[in-house]
């Protein structure tokens, strides 16, 4: 009688997806604060905005990571491989999807590629990824997650949820000036003022998981 694995596909499958998606958002974070740095202390690093060096438009590591996350994470939703709301999952992914593909690589010459404001919102998504995606891997993984990962997973939104609302604004706003498709244009126009509403159903969902997940793990 042949035995049942003891891991099954799916199982590995999203424990190789949380590791490379901790990988690739390292690198992403790592990168930025050399920019930030190099703008910080002229002269630290050979050139300036390291990160779109050797790419033929502005962040591409971070629009393909972005753009690969939500494809996948839309699918885990949607077939049940992750308990995340499918609305949920689209409104967490949805402003940076617009600015990844709208800002970053259909429009590669607006300032807002290299503004502090984009420095500010890596600050903000590559944190909270490095937060989000570590903390399934352990969970996935079988491994006992730190009380101070758990902490981080259910908190530190409170703090960088509020830098996206004013950072990504600021990009958009700074990418206007540089559209000369109408239709581009007025999507962007109508975007800027979904922010506060949408900031608003995010923030209220993860206020009622941060109570439901830390209460828990105090009792």
């Amino acid at each position: 009688m042949s035995r049942e694995p003891k891991v099954q596909l799916p199982h590995m499958y999203l424990i190789t997806y949380n590791l490379v998606s901790t990988v690739l958002w390292a690198v992403i974070f790592v990168t930025n604060l050399k920019d930030i740095v190099a703008v910080l202390f002229p002269g630290t690093f050979d050139s300036y905005y390291l990160s779109h060096e050797f790419t033929d438009f502005p962040h591409k590591l971070l629009v393909i990571t972005q753009v690969m996350n939500t494809i996948c994470e839309i699918l885990h939703s949607l077939t049940g491989l992750t308990k995340s709301p499918v609305s949920v999952v689209l409104l967490q992914f949805f402003a940076r999807d617009v600015i990844c593909i709208g800002v970053c690589y259909l429009v590669p010459l607006s300032s807002g590629n290299y503004s502090p404001a984009f420095m500010g919102l890596l600050v903000a998504w590559s944190v909270v990824e490095l937060i989000r995606y570590p903390y399934y891997l352990l969970k996935i993984g079988g491994f006992q997650v730190p009380g101070w990962l758990n902490w981080l997973r259910y908190s530190a939104f409170l703090v960088l949820y509020p830098l996206g609302l004013v950072t990504e604004p600021v990009v958009v706003y700074k990418s206007l000036a540089y559209i000369d498709n109408w239709f581009h244009y007025y999507f962007f126009t109508l975007g800027l003022g979904m922010y506060i509403p949408g900031m608003y159903i995010l923030y209220s969902y993860m206020l009622k998981q941060r109570r439901k997940m830390l209460s828990h793990k105090t009792k």
